[in-house]
């Protein structure tokens, strides 16, 4: 398991003697020495050989110099999942990202708080490729069945309208509704979910209208603002109007919508359901000032 004579060790290869390595570290060339001598001792090996211009790794120690890196990683990242498991009874971790905004925990949390100061909310960062970090407790998005939604938990708050987003300067921005004929002939760009039933259904309805898609695997935000720079229509949910900068979003004469919520492990602690309870409660009933978060654009 990880010692800390490891990063001594990798402290000195770093820096190139005992004496720059201690004041790296903050102890005495004397402890470094004591630390590289044990772990050497240890190991049965020869780490390093000191020398008028400071130090040279041995062939040991230039593999434990390679190795060691990763290996003290890794450790310090099982060090810090270990915490938040010891911490988890009392930690809430809410992973978040251009697309799985906070639009509604963050007041919820708020409100909660006020009735539960004992326990903690942490933030996390969805990964590239809209990967989840395994300690992430919820996300707030829409459901729209692609992979990993597949795996959790979804508590509905409410629905979204699913319409189009086009630049600003577009020539149907402007209107309060669209009609499916109005936009016949032009590219929609749309992105798989394969697995959502009610998605294959307007895309059905899209080519029967005339409409050319341009199919995408997965929003990344470069294609999300690139559409807008090239003045093409996009098929979105209302709610990313405040991802899309410079795009209008125009709702049309359908009425198919997508829900919006929260989603939690399947394996969820009480501490997470305790709070999901209480959204639920103040959806329902209202907390206890009668404030009831919405998104934005539902309220006007």
């Amino acid at each position: 398991m990880y010692s800390p004579q490891i990063k001594t060790f990798l402290t000195v290869a770093e820096k190139g003697s005992f004496t720059a390595a201690a004041s790296s570290l903050y102890i005495t060339p004397s402890a470094v020495l004591q630390q590289i001598n044990a772990l050497e001792k240890d190991l049965g090996v020869t780490l390093v050989r000191r020398n008028r211009s400071g130090i040279t790794l041995t062939e040991a120690g230039l593999y434990l110099n390679s190795a060691g890196r990763k290996w003290t990683q890794d450790a310090e990242a099982i060090r810090t999942r270990l915490t938040s498991i010891s911490d988890s009874s009392h930690t809430i971790s809410i992973a978040t990202s251009l697309l799985e905004k906070c639009r509604l925990l963050y007041e919820l949390w708020m409100l909660y708080a006020e009735e539960d100061s004992s326990t903690r909310v942490n933030m996390l960062t969805v990964g590239p490729d809209r990967k989840i970090p395994p300690e992430a407790d919820l996300v707030e998005s829409i459901n729209s069945g692609v992979d990993w939604m597949r795996d959790w938990e979804f508590m509905q708050i409410c629905r979204v309208p699913l319409g189009f987003a086009m630049f600003s300067r577009h020539r149907l921005a402007g209107r309060k509704r669209l009609s499916l004929s109005e936009i016949r002939g032009e590219t929609v760009v749309c992105f798989e979910v394969p697995a959502y039933s009610e998605m294959t259904k307007v895309f059905d309805r899209l080519e029967e209208e005339g409409i050319k898609l341009e199919m995408h695997p997965a929003p990344k935000h470069s294609i999300l603002w690139d559409t807008g720079f090239r003045h093409q229509i996009m098929l979105a949910p209302q709610c990313w109007t405040d991802i899309l900068p410079g795009m209008a979003f125009v709702p049309t004469d359908w009425d198919y919508t997508l829900p919006y919520g929260i989603f939690f492990r399947k394996d969820a602690s009480e501490t997470v359901r305790q709070f999901l309870s209480f959204i639920q409660t103040t959806y329902t009933e209202g907390n206890r000032q009668g404030i009831v978060p919405v998104l934005d654009f539902l309220a006007e």
